[in-house]
């Protein structure tokens, strides 16, 4: 009974998200509210490692208000793409 008191008096659905930038892998609870929705379709920084950029990966439902997520970045750098990931205009045309 009190864990469904707990959801009544705090409104929104929690991701406990992990941080997949390299050599952070940090852990927190994101809680969302129908006011910041609009937080989940756009990009944000970890709270720990301050890396801008990262976007929100649904991985699954723990609890009634509970779901799991990580943090994904784009690969950044210098010979970053690795040939095949887009595809390339040939294989478009066969």
């Amino acid at each position: 009974m009190q864990r469904r008191n707990e959801h009544l008096e705090s409104p929104g659905v929690v991701y406990r998200t992990t941080c997949e930038n390299p050599g952070c892998g940090h852990t927190f609870d994101l809680r969302i509210t129908a006011k910041e929705a609009g937080l989940l379709g756009g990009t944000m920084a970890c709270p720990r490692c301050r890396r801008h950029g990262g976007m929100l990966k649904r991985l699954g439902r723990l609890d009634d208000r509970l779901f799991v997520a990580k943090l994904v970045y784009k690969v950044t750098g210098a010979g970053a793409s690795v040939p095949g990931d887009e595809g390339d205009l040939l294989s478009d045309i066969r």
